[in-house]
């Protein structure tokens, strides 16, 4: 019988149920706090820094519970249900909008890597995704509260409340600034999922194990 078609044993799932609620932790950890002193600081696009760091995390569990079998399906999605429901510890307020967004990337992710075997360019493609998620959530939101005035008040917020007129960004119109954030959340996505890719397969060297 293929290993694949095998249940699995309790030892395999003590430890998938392990590294899901590890890493969860360590991505809801680091929303309540270090996501918490970058909204308090105003620095621009602050969720698509956490969605960087979120991506790595679901990326490293999802490596090493595939290594030599197919049980890693499922592990970004519950490694981002385990994160989502640490935000509410938070005394910061919005922590809904962001519960919202570590779901939708997770499902991105998981829907990105559900067919086919790894690879590292897979795993980029899914970052490259996933970091687009902040941008199009926030642009949602506007939309729904602001209307056809929600490309300009997107711009005013970012230029001031999110500190970007200090980096130079005044003299970009609304499309202008959407289509640069866009790139850079793709690139920056992209090297998180390709970096994913690495530190998994440098934990499975140091464990001993296969690194696919």
């Amino acid at each position: 019988m293929d290993e694949s078609s095998e249940p699995l044993r309790s030892p395999a799932r003590a430890q998938w149920v392990a590294v899901v609620a590890v890493f969860g932790a360590v991505w809801g950890a680091f929303e309540i706090s270090l996501g918490a002193f970058l909204r308090s600081v105003s620095i621009p696009m602050h969720g698509t820094l956490m969605t960087g760091i979120g991506i790595i995390i679901m990326l490293v569990a999802r490596r090493t519970l595939s290594a030599g079998s197919h049980h890693g399906r499922g592990a970004t999605i519950a490694v981002g249900v385990v994160a989502a429901a640490i935000l509410p510890l938070s005394v910061t307020r919005g922590m809904h909008q962001a519960m919202v967004g570590i779901l939708a990337e997770a499902a991105c992710i998981e829907i990105a890597l559900w067919i086919g075997r790894p690879s590292r360019w897979r795993f980029g493609l899914a970052g490259l995704l996933a970091a687009l998620i902040p941008l199009v959530q926030l642009l949602t939101v506007m939309t729904v509260q602001y209307g056809p005035g929600a490309l300009s008040t997107f711009r005013e917020m970012l230029l001031t409340k999110q500190g970007g007129e200090r980096l130079g960004l005044a003299a970009f119109t609304a499309g202008s600034l959407i289509g640069l954030i866009a790139v850079a959340s793709a690139v920056f996505g992209l090297v998180c999922g390709m970096l994913g890719w690495s530190l998994a397969g440098q934990i499975l060297t140091r464990l001993g194990r296969k690194a696919e």
